[in-house]
């Protein structure tokens, strides 16, 4: 393992709105408002060792290809499905080969998932 590279520092999010944005995953992902850039561009939210960041666009080709950049692992799919649910976001089904999984999408579409193994 390398010593000058240590770890994944943060994966960048497209997004309309920072405000809403933030608010989604604070309020929904319990995650933490963090650094923010100095004219607004750009919000990180920390969920305990690794952040997100949020970057705001209006190019739709930065919302493209709507593919798993990563995934939340959770002790338990099925709680956090529920969770998501409750919250109105859009969840795909739990699948399982070899872990838990299923696909969650933000409010302006960012396909995310969740992991339990």
């Amino acid at each position: 393992m390398s010593n000058l590279f240590k770890r994944i520092d943060t994966v960048f999010v497209p997004t309309r709105n920072i405000e809403q944005a933030l608010d989604w995953y604070v309020t929904v992902l319990g995650g933490s408002p963090g650094w923010r850039s100095e004219k607004g561009e750009y919000q990180s939210v920390t969920f305990s060792d690794t952040s997100i960041t949020l970057f705001l666009t209006n190019d739709e080709n930065e919302y493209l290809p709507r593919h798993c950049a990563f995934n939340f692992y959770v002790p338990g799919a099925e709680a956090a499905y529920d969770h998501l649910v409750s919250h109105g976001v859009k969840v795909e089904e739990i699948s399982e080969y070899g872990a838990k999984y299923f696909a969650f999408y933000d409010r302006d579409g960012n396909r995310s998932e969740v992991c339990e193994y």
